[in-house]
């Protein structure tokens, strides 16, 4: 048959799709408003290839807080309204928490993790591996000396060489995460093979779920055309991608099982599981893709809170001034805070929380599927639709967050603070984040010690001008400031010596 037969055969079977989604709607009530697309494609052309958040956001200005398009024969469902988000998603959670088959992601793999893995007894299995070791903010204190290290540790990796900022946050995420999930300490000198690992991983995991960005997703047809079909080197390119996801399972697995082997595998969450006797293969395989999840997550949420932290207090020096004084009035200059000073910090913790707001980590949540004809509102949202919650809009809608583009840590402060962040940032409905509470005790430490030790400023150009950096993001479905240059010191005298005062503890108690 030639190309041009299949191209024919191809937008037939289109058309009986959408023939028959029109016919086979139940309920008779619309579609949630949208634009109005083209024959066949829908609005395939409309659709952005960069920031969707952004350009839904725009949509939701003319369509409202939940509005519908068509890409390809797909029903999407994009909702620009918390409390709609909230609505829908939390109380139809069990119609729509299965996840959408991703042709890209499952060819390279990536349909075995978490946050895409299909509703079943397989997700219900690996949450509640998930739940019994870090499910609630009492579990987590065991946890608690390896985070804290780790954070005394960046402070060291900052203080060795402040021009490379980016490559100590990357190297710490990876550290700490590591650590937490399978007692993994890494090398300090050049990259660690694990962390250089999970760096790769993710990256290609960023690339091939940003919407839009390869056209398998738009078309799943093209996932049975040959290797050597015109147009089919995204194939070759998921060959690739599918081995680091693979390695980011099993490499760090086989380590920690060869240290349990030699009597000499220390606490963490796969450890713990491990521990049970006799494991089935089934049960192994959720272990292990549980603990890559974990693994993965953690990574690039820490990355990316903790590099806004240098962002914003570059940005806003009266954020840090504020904090160092809260910190020096708490504190004070002869120690390095920890956990146990948390709740007499409410700045550094309102910090934490437009951290998470700001620029979010997540702008547009992972779709949601539904599995059976939904009625929300006088809109039919029809079985196989997926639902796109439009994170970034609720955190700036200026109705939510007063000047909602100013990093201003003041609006969770005082008697009336605005609505928090974490409401929106880790998911909705039976798909909410399991590691929500390891992620919140991660992002604090990181925070809290960055503030104690650091004096933060502007780069100065060649030029003798300051450098001024833009407060924008990379692509994908997990987002970070993009590189910027700044200037970070000790700020005061005593931080290099209680940083090795710390750090000389916690070895001494391994």
């Amino acid at each position: 048959m030639s190309s041009i037969r299949l191209l024919d055969a191809g937008l037939f079977g289109l058309a009986a799709v959408l023939l028959y989604k029109v016919l086979s709607r139940k309920s008779g009530l619309p579609l949630p408003p949208g634009p109005k697309g083209w024959p066949l494609i829908g609005n395939a052309l409309e659709f952005p290839s960069s920031k969707a958040w952004t350009t839904f956001a725009k949509w939701g200005e003319q369509w409202g807080g939940i509005m519908s398009i068509n890409v390809m024969g797909q029903t999407i469902i994009i909702v620009n309204d918390p409390q709609i988000a909230v609505n829908l998603l939390d109380k139809a959670g069990s119609e729509l928490s299965d996840r959408p088959v991703l042709p890209m992601a499952s060819l390279c793999g990536w349909d075995r993790v978490l946050s895409a893995a299909r509703a079943g007894p397989r997700l219900r299995e690996i949450r509640k591996l998930i739940g019994r070791v870090i499910g609630t903010r009492g579990s987590l204190v065991k946890f608690y000396p390896s985070q804290d290290y780790q954070a005394t540790m960046f402070l060291k990796r900052v203080m060795d060489d402040p021009t490379k900022l980016d490559e100590a946050t990357r190297k710490t995420a990876g550290a700490m995460v590591l650590h937490i999930t399978y007692g993994y300490k890494i090398q300090e000198e050049g990259v660690d093979p694990l962390v250089g690992l999970a760096d790769r991983a993710l990256s290609e995991f960023s690339a091939i779920t940003t919407p839009g960005a390869f056209l398998v997703d738009m078309m799943p047809a093209l996932k049975y055309v040959p290797d050597w079909f015109p147009g089919a080197s995204f194939k070759q390119q998921a060959k690739k991608y599918h081995k680091s996801c693979d390695d980011l399972a099993d490499v760090p697995l086989n380590w920690i099982r060869g240290q349990i082997a030699k009597g000499e595998a220390g606490p963490s969450y796969t450890h713990d599981l491990l521990m049970d006797k006799n494991i089935s293969e089934e049960r192994m395989e959720r272990i292990k893709w549980s603990s890559a999840s974990f693994y993965g997550a953690g990574a690039d949420t820490s990355v990316s809170v903790i590099y806004s932290y240098f962002l914003a207090t570059t940005l806003y020096p009266e954020v840090e001034k504020k904090a160092h004084a809260e910190i020096d009035s708490v504190i004070g200059r002869d120690r390095l805070p920890g956990y146990e000073d948390r709740a007499s910090l409410p700045y550094v913790n309102a910090i934490c929380k437009e951290l998470l707001r700001w620029l979010p980590i997540v702008p547009l949540a992972v779709p949601h599927r539904a599995t059976r004809d939904i009625i929300f509102d006088d809109y039919s949202i029809p079985e196989g639709s997926l639902v796109m919650a439009n994170c970034w809009k609720f955190l700036h809608d200026p109705d939510v967050y007063r000047d909602p583009f100013t990093f201003n840590p003041d609006r969770f402060m005082g008697p009336e603070p605005e609505q928090d962040p974490a409401d929106f940032c880790f998911g909705f409905g039976r798909r909410v984040c399991p590691g929500t509470h390891l992620a919140d005790a991660s992002i604090y430490i990181a925070i809290v010690k960055a503030v104690s030790a650091f004096s933060v400023s502007k780069a100065i150009g060649p030029d003798g001008k300051e450098i001024i950096p833009v407060a924008d993001t990379t692509e994908g479905v997990i987002v970070r400031p993009k590189p910027f240059e700044c200037n970070v010191k000790p700020r005061h005298e005593k931080i290099p010596q209680l940083v090795a005062d710390v750090l000389a503890h916690h070895e001494a108690a391994i």
